[in-house]
């Protein structure tokens, strides 16, 4: 018994779109340099990830998770390393919730 191929439609909701991937790929790069207290690593990937939040300025939802977080990661970065814990606790909570979104 041959398998049938699924609608066009039902494989676009399968498949996530390209920018999905990408966001999903920094906010995982974002989360290890936030861990390893790495600033200027993560000064590179928060860069990234406000470009391709133009992407989803369409989704409210994201949009607004993203702007959480790269104000709380702005934060971060301008906290002095030694003091960086608590700040750094809610990069990665907001990070979390960020990806749960996509």
């Amino acid at each position: 018994m041959a398998l049938s191929t699924p609608p066009r439609e039902a494989a676009s909701q399968v498949m996530a779109s390209p920018q999905r991937l990408l966001l999903r790929a920094l906010l995982n790069g974002l989360d290890a340099d936030v861990s390893r207290n790495d600033g200027a690593a993560a000064y590179r990937y928060q860069t990234r990830i406000r470009l391709i939040a133009l992407h989803f300025e369409t989704n409210p939802l994201i949009s607004d998770a993203l702007e959480r977080l790269l104000g709380a990661s702005s934060q971060w970065l301008a906290t002095n390393v030694a003091e960086r814990y608590d700040a750094g606790k809610q990069v990665l909570e907001l990070i979390e919730r960020t990806t749960g979104l996509l």
